[in-house]
C-alpha cells in the first residue's frame, strides 16, 4: 500500500538518519495537523519535518537508532506480560494522537515501518499529514497476533482467545481493547504477588541456614573410605583409655602398699634390735621411697613408651594410606601422566614437522569478516546476523561506545552477501562510503565494512 502511493527513500546527515516519504501523485496537506506535528513531540509517533522542492514534497521522519518491528518480532519471543504491555503501547498510541487533532486513519499500520527502540521496547508510527487516508486497524491487530509474534511456552489464562475475542467484535473499539489488556495486566501482577511471597515463605521454611565460611577456612569434598575402618579405630581408642585408666588406679594403689610395709618394717623387731635402729631406720626409709619413685617411673614410662598406645595411630596411618589417599593418589598420578603424555606427543609434533590445529580456528567454509586493527571476527553463519553492542539482542557484540545497540544487519540471500544499516547514529562504510540507512548494499571479498570507528574486511573462502 505504501509503496503505491509514496516513493520510500532513506537519507542521513551526521547524526540522524531519516525515512523520506514523497507522496507519488498529488495530495493535499493537512496544514493545521503539519503544525501539530511540527510544534509537539507526540507520544507514539516519529519525529516530523518536511520540505518542498517546486511541486515536490518531502516528509522526513527521524528513525535514529531503531529498528523495525517487524524485525523485533522475527527474533523476539514474548511472554504474556511482555504481549500485553506491546499491544497496550500500540492501543494508547493510537488512542492518544486524538488529544492533538489527529486522525487514527493517518497512521501508517506497515509492521515494515513501525519503529522499536531495541533497549526500551517503545513504539514509534509514522504520521502522514495528508487527506484522504485510511487503514484497518482490526486487520492489522489480527496479523500481529496471528502472523508475526511469537510466543513462548507457558502456562495462561487464554489471554490471547481473550484480545482476539474482542478484536472480532463487532462492536470493537480501541477503548474496549485497552480497558481487556489493563485487566489482563492487573490480574497478572495480582497473580503474581502472592505466588512470590508463598515461594518466599517456603524457602525460608525449608531452607536451613548453612554455617558463615570463616576467612581462610577451605571445605574439603568428603572422601569415600570404609566404614568399618571407622569402627575399628573407634574400638582402639577405647582400648587405650582403658590401659590408660589403669596405669593410674595402679600408682594411686601403689602409695598406700608400700607405706604400710615401710611402717610394719620399722616397727619390726629387726629395727629395734640392731646397734643403731635410728639409722637403720633412716636406710631403709631411703630404700622404699626409691623403690617407690622407680615403680612410679616404670609406670609412666609404660603409660607414654607402651607400644600398645601407639597402635591406634600406626592403624589410622595404615587405613588412611590404604583408603583414603590411595584413589587421591591414583588421580594425581594419572594426571601427571596424563600432561606428560600430553607434553610427549606436543614435542612428537614439533620434531615432526606436523602443523598443530589451533583451538581458536579460523572460519574455514564460512564467510567471516576479521577486524583490522584486531582479533575479532565476525562469522557468516547465518541468514541474518545483527551486529552491535546491545548483548541481549544482537548476534555478535561489539564492545565500543560508538557503535549503535543495534548496529548494522549482515545479509545471506542466496550465497549473495549484504550489509545494511539499522538507522545507527554513527553510520556503516562500505570501502569508506557511508551507505543509506534501511538499504541492502552487496558486499564482495577483500571489501572493507566500518561500523562507525571499528573496520573490519569481509572475507569469502576460497
Amino acid at each position: 500500500m505504501l509503496e503505491q502511493n509514496y516513493n520510500i527513500h532513506y537519507e542521513n546527515d551526521s547524526t540522524s538518519n531519516y525515512l523520506v516519504l514523497r507522496p507519488k501523485n498529488y495530495r493535499k496537506l493537512i496544514d493545521y495537523q503539519v503544525q501539530m506535528l511540527l510544534n509537539n513531540r507526540i507520544h507514539g509517533l516519529l519525529g516530523f519535518h518536511i520540505n518542498s522542492v517546486g511541486n515536490q514534497i518531502n516528509c522526513f521522519y527521524d528513525t535514529t537508532s531503531k529498528c523495525t518491528l517487524v524485525n523485533i518480532m522475527n527474533r523476539k519471543k514474548y511472554n504474556r506480560n511482555e504481549f500485553l504491555i506491546t499491544m497496550l503501547m500500540i492501543t494508547k498510541s493510537i488512542i492518544g494522537i486524538k488529544n492533538y487533532l489527529l486522525n487514527d486513519n493517518n497512521i501508517l499500520l506497515d509492521e515494515n515501518n513501525i519503529y522499536v527502540d531495541p533497549e526500551t521496547m517503545n513504539l514509534f508510527f509514522v504520521y502522514l499529514p495528508f487527506e484522504n487516508n485510511t487503514n484497518d486497524i482490526k486487520m492489522f491487530l489480527l496479523n500481529i497476533i496471528i502472523k508475526l509474534a511469537k510466543f513462548q511456552e507457558e502456562d495462561c489464562d487464554n489471554y490471547i482467545q481473550k484480545i482476539l475475542e474482542n478484536i472480532k467484535s463487532e462492536m470493537f473499539n480501541l477503548i474496549s481493547l485497552k480497558e481487556l489488556l489493563e485487566n489482563l495486566l492487573g490480574q497478572n501482577i495480582k497473580r503474581n504477588i502472592p505466588n512470590e511471597s508463598s515461594d518466599t515463605t517456603e524457602k525460608t521454611a525449608t531452607e536451613k541456614p548453612k554455617p558463615p565460611i570463616k576467612r581462610g577456612e577451605v571445605k574439603i569434598p568428603n572422601i569415600p573410605t570404609n566404614e568399618c575402618s571407622y569402627t575399628n579405630v573407634n574400638i582402639k581408642s577405647k582400648d587405650t583409655l582403658k590401659v590408660f585408666n589403669k596405669i593410674s588406679l595402679t600408682q594411686i594403689i601403689l602409695q598406700p602398699v608400700v607405706l604400710i610395709i615401710l611402717i610394719t618394717i620399722l616397727s619390726s623387731k629387726f629395727v629395734r634390735m640392731s646397734e643403731s635402729p635410728k639409722t637403720t631406720a633412716i636406710i631403709l626409709s631411703f630404700i622404699f621411697i626409691g623403690i617407690d619413685i622407680l615403680a612410679i617411673r616404670i609406670l609412666n614410662e609404660k603409660k607414654v613408651g607402651s607400644p600398645e598406645s601407639y597402635k591406634p595411630l600406626k592403624y589410622i596411618t595404615e587405613k588412611m594410606r590404604e583408603n583414603s589417599f590411595a584413589p587421591a593418589n591414583k588421580t594425581t598420578t594419572d594426571k601427571n601422566n596424563k600432561k606428560l603424555q600430553e607434553m610427549h606427543i606436543e614435542k612428537e609434533n614439533c620434531r615432526g614437522g606436523e602443523t598443530v590445529i589451533l583451538t581458536q580456528s579460523q572460519p574455514q567454509d564460512t564467510p567471516y569478516l576479521q577486524e583490522r586493527e584486531g582479533k575479532d571476527i565476525i562469522k557468516v553463519d547465518k541468514n541474518s546476523i545483527l551486529v552491535g553492542r546491545m548483548g541481549s539482542f544482537v548476534d555478535h557484540i561489539i564492545d565500543n561506545n560508538a557503535v549503535g545497540k543495534v548496529h548494522a544487519e549482515i545479509l545471506n540471500e542466496e550465497d549473495s552477501y549484504f550489509i545494511m544499516d539499522c538507522s545507527s547514529r554513527n553510520g556503516t562504510y562500505l570501502n569508506d562510503d557511508r551507505i543509506k540507512p534501511n538499504t541492502k548494499i552487496k558486499v564482495n571479498n577483500n571489501d572493507i565494512i566500518r561500523f562507525a570507528n571499528k573496520e573490519f574486511t569481509f572475507i569469502i573462502p576460497s
